[in-house]
């Protein structure tokens, strides 16, 4: 990997990889939803569809098309904590990869008419959100989770905020928050570094940027309890967890291991419990996410809702169970070979290899190399994972999101 600072501020990160075809150009801005106000909230999202709507040198319809006709792809996604525009080329194409990336963040438009038809489509990207329930349950946790936090407001925003923007918030937003020290150029695939240092700097270096940075947000608090969302749905969908560690935090190894034994798989604790020997729902599975200041743990499912207090009290059970006798060294041994397959099959593509360049960067400054994340992983001890158990598996102090049909009277009975 190379990294090579430009004189805007702008970081352009390089991995070599010559087996492949490929060449995935990555724009990453280290601005997210949580950067964004109440009033705000949706903002960042907004800004995304509308990087591809139109140029002062291309309509939104020519850059489909150019795009198409060299066989490649153009899209981007917006997360908590950045957001990223891409491009997946053929080598031979690079430099339109480049241009049109460019293009798009430096001369887009926003155009009053495309504002208001774009709010139209993100607005029913919002209600298709909340007509897929075992997605939906999720943004709903975070917000029960968090409070009133940005962490745990929706990506997409809300009807009410989405409803509402000017093109002068926008412009404003993009403006205070797509500065030079918080842009990350990643690329990744079959490149020649020299020529990529080349259009780097064409192509993202002669703009001028802001360097400054504003101020971090102050760490987000989590909350406990039972949230109940009424919906009309057949099924019941919970998220059930509470707080984790961060990104950098050398925790996360241990508490990741922890979760793919609980409900990482098919052959985990809870799929095995839950579903193969009783049959009560069709998926569970746990998970963890960690973000700057901030992590999360849960456990997901979907089921009638019938089956509530006994799917809640098996996951307290096993829960309870690893927390007590912790995790056999047969066991750590199995979970640290899957932990290591699924990191080096996702790092197969060159989407992915962009990804962990930009992400690296954002988090840690610098590169870690797949080598030390594999001896990470390798160094984990049944008692690092007795040690995180204790830490972050709280059942008293975890937050529960139910969203479906009225549990009251299942509520009432929890004991754990």
């Amino acid at each position: 990997m190379q990294k090579v600072i430009l004189d805007n501020h702008v970081r352009l990160l390089m991995e070599p990889l010559k087996e492949v075809s490929s060449v995935c150009i990555g724009l990453w801005v280290c601005t997210g939803s949580r950067d964004e106000t109440p009033e705000e909230n949706g903002l960042t999202h907004f800004i995304e569809h509308m990087l591809f709507k139109g140029t002062s040198n291309r309509s939104a319809l020519e850059i489909a098309k150019e795009i198409d006709r060299i066989g490649g792809v153009i899209n981007a996604f917006t997360g908590r904590e950045y957001t990223c525009f891409y491009a997946k080329v053929l080598k031979s194409h690079v430099e339109k990869g480049f241009d049109i990336l460019s293009d798009i963040f430096f001369h887009s438009l926003f155009d009053p008419d495309d504002i208001e038809r774009e709010r139209g489509v993100i607005l029913q990207e919002i209600r298709m959100a909340q007509d897929t329930p075992d997605e939906y349950v999720h943004d709903l946790f975070y917000r029960d989770l968090w409070g009133n936090s940005s962490l745990g407001s929706p990506i997409s925003g809300t009807s009410e905020t989405v409803g509402r923007f000017t093109r002068g918030d926008i412009v404003n937003y993009f403006q205070r928050h797509y500065l030079g020290a918080r842009v990350i150029l990643a690329v990744a695939g079959n490149i020649e570094t020299g020529e990529i240092i080349s259009l780097g700097k064409r192509y993202f270096g002669s703009e001028r940027l802001a360097p400054r940075v504003p101020s971090d947000l102050a760490p987000a608090m989590t909350l406990s309890g039972v949230h109940q969302h009424n919906r009309d749905h057949e099924q019941l969908h919970v998220c059930w967890g509470g707080a984790g560690c961060s990104r950098t935090d050398l925790e996360r190894y241990p508490l990741y291991a922890l979760s793919t034994y609980l409900g990482g798989g098919m052959s985990s604790r809870l799929f095995q419990e839950v579903r193969e020997k009783r049959g009560l729902v069709y998926s569970i599975y746990s998970y963890t996410n960690f973000f700057r200041s901030e992590g999360t743990f849960a456990v997901a499912w979907s089921a009638e809702k019938d089956y509530f207090g006994e799917i809640v009290n098996l996951v307290a059970g096993e829960i309870n169970r690893v927390r007590k006798e912790g995790i056999s060294p047969r066991d750590l041994s199995e979970i640290k070979e899957q932990m290591k397959g699924n990191l080096l099959l996702s790092l197969e593509g060159t989407n992915s290899r962009m990804d962990k360049l930009a992400t690296d960067e954002i988090y840690f400054g610098h590169c870690v190399p797949i080598e030390d994340v594999v001896a990470r992983v390798d160094a984990i001890t049944c008692e690092d994972v007795a040690r995180v158990a204790e830490k972050y598996i709280q059942l008293r102090g975890f937050c529960m999101t139910a969203l479906g049909p009225r549990i009251e009277e299942k509520i009432n009975s929890l004991s754990f």
